[in-house]
């Protein structure tokens, strides 16, 4: 899911962005953790915004013969002037 909320401060305006993602399976998983561990790092390219922040809030991880990972991130992205 995702969900989109203005932002905006003395000197920015942006957007505050939040995206719910499910992995299902253990590969699935797997992939899900390496992404959250590459999150806060990621060099993000997207034309006129400048990703301020992003981060993993939350982590829900169950294991067993479904395994699933639900990860809640959320970024806040600026407009360049």
């Amino acid at each position: 899911s995702h969900e989109e909320a203005p932002w905006s401060s003395i000197t920015f305006t942006g957007t505050r962005h939040e995206v719910a993602l499910r992995f299902s399976g253990r590969e699935a998983v797997e992939v899900g953790e390496e992404f959250i561990a590459a999150l806060p790092d990621h060099e993000f390219r997207i034309p006129g915004q400048l990703v301020a922040d992003a981060s993993v809030r939350e982590v829900d991880h169950r294991f067993g013969a479904d395994e699933k990972m639900e990860a809640t991130c959320v970024l806040l992205l600026l407009e360049e002037s």
